[in-house]
């Protein structure tokens, strides 16, 4: 009896450990690559400044043979967010930009992708300080056009760094959304997360 329970347990943990494996398309990451400095894309003076920050997740898209479409959604401070205007998609192997999941098939998506939020204004006193903390070899006088940036350090470390400026990204919280479509399913998933920055 001892062992028929023992293998109806070890059966059953096994499917829910299946089940469970199965839900997990996408896990954020603490990024490892840069923050940096940049001019703002519509400067109206040469106090505009955004400082850039990436945000990672790892994909298991590619342990799901029949996914079809996958759309991704980035809602900051309660907006849906435009993907090039607000922010730019890179796959984390290549620092390629990336427009649309779509060009990708099973078993061909990326392992890990990283966002990089484009609008997070700073001050032109702030961002100096930073520069000099991490980058004392250049100053923000460099930043000329919106081509140029400065990095700081890698977005793990500033992260450790900075909790002030962290809470403060916390304060309204942001998520993303996979829209996964599956062959033979009529509606697709939509799986949600908080961004934890």
């Amino acid at each position: 009896m001892k062992k028929i329970i023992l293998l109806i347990s070890t059966i059953l943990f096994a499917l829910c450990f299946t089940n469970c494996k199965e839900k997990t398309y996408f896990k954020e990451i603490v990024s490892e690559k840069n923050v940096n400095i940049a001019m703002a894309e519509f400067p109206k003076d040469k106090e505009d400044f955004v400082i850039t920050i990436p945000f990672e997740f790892n994909l298991y898209l590619n342990n799901f043979s029949n996914i079809w479409f996958v759309g991704i959604y980035y809602k900051k401070d309660n907006r849906l967010s435009m993907i090039i205007d607000d922010y730019v998609i890179y796959d984390s192997q290549t620092d390629k930009a990336i427009f649309s999941l779509d060009r990708y098939q099973y078993p061909n998506y990326p392992k890990s992708i990283y966002l990089v939020e484009r609008k997070i204004k700073i001050s032109k006193e702030d961002a100096q300080k930073l520069i000099e903390k991490y980058n004392p070899k250049t100053a923000v006088e460099n930043i000329k056009s919106t081509n140029d940036t400065i990095p700081l350090v890698s977005y793990k470390k500033f992260r450790e760094d900075n909790p002030k400026f962290i809470e403060e990204l916390r304060r309204i919280p942001d998520s993303i959304t996979f829209v996964i479509q599956k062959r033979k399913e009529k509606k697709p998933i939509q799986v949600k997360a908080k961004i934890n920055w």
